[in-house]
């Protein structure tokens, strides 16, 4: 790959991890600006009691004094900057070139302490040290890091020439300094290629855990829901009509299911194909839907055949609702039919109180429908069911009635 391509591969990715870099950059002066106005405090405060009798000294100190207050100053209004721009947006204000300001002006700072220095000494570790540290520290991209630490390197070794006159000395400086610009150089761009990396590979890994997660939450949902219809399937509404009448009998509260069929859904097949009838189906469901209460289940018990189950609810509430599914079906043509379709409908209610099981009541609910075919369909069939207490204690015995929903 040529190193054009390279460079404008970067580039992209770089503007992709940008925010990422700006807001860790943030929670880094969270942290490190404190610690900066600590420690320039304190030379403030050691330099501050020291006392020459040489005015060259005097005048050095002062110096260390004045530049390392300023700096404490910079961090702090930096540590306040940060903490109140990690609840803003990104942007392309001027809050998000707060990691090159800060460079800027630790650099600059490490100059002037490093001209300072040669009042008294030889020494560039001021220069050294920031550098290095700004590189480590923060994330900054390539061009930004060059631009800035090229910008110091170049500031540095111009005032030199104008604070040194041993030529050796300063060709020494001027060498340690250069020696310094590229390791800190070098040093930025490694650690924000390892960042980008690392945030590129977390930002796929995230992206295939969603992935897989809707994935598997469409398995989930294929289990538990028909097909055709997008209603619950028979094995999911078995499940969860059997938590209910556990609730109910825990509770002491009525239970009731409706069970519909399709009438004369065999000749809709028939006469205009099985695609139409698929229609039926979805046309039936979408109705049912919208017209059970929030805490009913619907589903597509097989064929043409739906339950629909109804907690806390009595048998009376329930041929209410039965008879108001009915009348909005036959009310409602198919779309693609042009007409209605009927439904027959058989009802069982578990009484509160009662300890009938899941398939004794679905018996009843199905005996009920049969009932309702043979009456001439299009009509709600209750089934009529004995507690198994009032069958240990009939009536004439106990004087009491049976229990029923």
């Amino acid at each position: 790959m040529k190193i054009s391509d390279t460079l404008r591969r970067w580039s992209s990715e770089d503007k992709l991890v940008q925010e990422a870099a700006y807001r860790r950059n943030l929670q880094v002066f969270g942290v490190a600006a404190w610690a900066m106005v600590a420690l320039n405090l304190l030379h403030v405060l050691v330099f501050s009691f020291l006392k020459f009798d040489d005015p060259v000294r005097s005048a050095w100190a002062h110096q260390i004094v004045a530049a390392h207050g300023t700096m404490a100053l910079v961090m702090l209004v930096t540590g306040w900057l940060a903490r109140r721009a990690q609840s803003l947006p990104f942007s392309t204000g001027p809050m998000r070139l707060l990691p090159e300001f800060v460079t800027a002006s630790v650099v600059i700072w490490a100059v002037v302490l490093t001209l300072a220095d040669q009042a008294i000494s030889t020494s560039i570790n001021a220069y050294i040290n920031a550098t290095i540290g700004v590189a480590i520290v923060l994330l900054l991209q390539p061009r930004s890091a060059f631009a800035l630490l090229t910008i110091g390197w170049c500031a540095l070794t111009w005032t030199l020439g104008l604070t040194t006159a041993d030529p050796a000395v300063l060709i020494t400086n001027r060498m340690n300094a250069t020696s310094a610009y590229f390791l800190a150089v070098l040093v930025s761009i490694l650690l924000w290629r390892r960042y980008v990396q690392s945030e590129l590979l977390q930002s796929k890994l995230a992206e295939t855990n969603r992935q897989l997660q809707l994935q598997r939450d469409e398995l989930e949902k294929q289990a538990r829901r028909d097909s055709l219809t997008g209603l619950l399937n028979r094995r999911e509404i078995l499940r969860l009509a059997e938590q209910e009448l556990t609730r109910a009998r825990r509770q002491g509260s009525p239970v009731a299911l409706l069970m519909l069929d399709l009438d004369h859904f065999k000749s809709i097949n028939d006469r205009f194909g099985h695609p139409a009838g698929d229609d039926v189906l979805r046309h039936v469901a979408e109705l049912m839907t919208h017209a059970i209460r929030q805490t009913d289940q619907v589903a597509r018990f097989g064929g043409e055949e739906f339950v629909v189950l109804l907690p806390d609810t009595s048998e009376a509430s329930a041929l209410h609702l039965a008879s108001k599914l009915r009348q909005k079906l036959a009310d409602t043509p198919v779309a693609n039919l042009g007409t209605p379709v009927t439904v027959s409908i058989g009802l069982a209610c578990m009484a509160a109180g009662s300890s009938l099981s899941l398939d004794a009541l679905i018996q009843h609910a199905d005996e009920a429908l049969y009932k309702a075919k043979n009456e001439g369909r299009n009509r709600t069939v209750a089934a009529k069911i004995q507690d198994r207490r009032s069958a240990d204690h009939p009536a004439g015995r106990s004087g009491e009635p049976h229990d029923s929903c």
